[in-house]
């Protein structure tokens, strides 16, 4: 995209009827890929019109260059709005959001422009699936008994339980988002982890990162193992010869948080 004032061979604002007509041609698509062609077609047909050219004059040796036209900011961010919004059906709403810039034309500012009032419309379909798979349960189950186990250790108001709380039920939330489309599969990616695949295609896991038991003395870097014994965390890591403190008790509930990695 740009907004510089270069020669553009075409450089003017949609009339009402036309950004109508180009909204309207959006709200027929049936996939992604024909959104994003029928985005191309709409929004250059009339720009091309102007100089007696149609989309069928290019090809791939002869390719269109989009930023020797321009249309006003505000008409640029309704058309890009409208086509994200009918992606949603799709749960690729954040790719349309990326790819929508490389297939429109340049922008220049012009609040005169005409904009149709915004129209919400929720296009996700009525029922979200998700599909849990039976590790899949255990490992959800499991992450609740440990943050359970965190409270009734280091205290419901503690830090370390508030932590691994909010972070977890953040993850769980995240779930069930249909932003990547309304069947999603979760299953197992660890004791206290989960790989989640979407619809869309999009993939991610939500990661326990549980935190290392270390010796608090600043000067030593030494790993405090479960029963006690002490091990450099990397090669060559500074170990002092005393009565190694940890981080937390060798009989406590391992603090830590979980987060999202795609």
């Amino acid at each position: 995209m740009t907004t510089s004032n270069h020669g553009y061979r075409v450089r003017r604002a949609f009339t009402a009827a036309e950004l109508d007509t180009i909204l309207t041609d959006l709200t027929h698509a049936t996939s992604t890929a024909d959104l994003l062609v029928r985005t191309v077609r709409a929004v250059f047909g009339p720009l091309l019109a102007d100089h007696g050219a149609t989309l069928d004059d290019y090809t791939a040796a002869h390719r269109l260059d989009q930023a020797d036209y321009a249309i006003p900011v505000n008409q640029w961010q309704v058309v890009a709005a409208a086509a994200i919004q009918r992606a949603v059906e799709w749960g690729t709403g954040v790719t349309v959001s990326v790819d929508i810039a490389n297939v429109m034309p340049s922008m220049y500012d012009d609040p005169a422009a005409p904009v149709p009032a915004a129209v919400a419309v929720d296009r996700r379909p009525l029922v979200h699936e998700l599909h849990v798979a039976r590790d899949a349960t255990d490992v959800i189950a499991a992450a609740e008994s440990h943050i359970d186990a965190l409270g009734r250790y280091y205290g419901q108001a503690s830090d370390i339980h508030l932590e691994a709380l909010t972070s977890w039920h953040h993850q769980l939330a995240r779930l069930f988002s249909m932003a990547f489309g309304a069947r999603t599969k979760i299953s197992r990616d660890g004791s206290r982890s989960l790989f989640v695949h979407t619809a869309s295609g999009f993939t991610f896991a939500v990661i326990f990162h549980g935190s290392r038991r270390h010796c608090t003395e600043q000067a030593c870097a030494a790993t405090i193992r479960d029963d006690g014994t002490a091990c450099p965390p990397r090669p060559g890591a500074a170990i002092l010869a005393h009565d190694h403190t940890p981080s937390y008790p060798l009989d406590a509930p391992q603090p830590g948080h979980w987060s999202f990695h795609s």
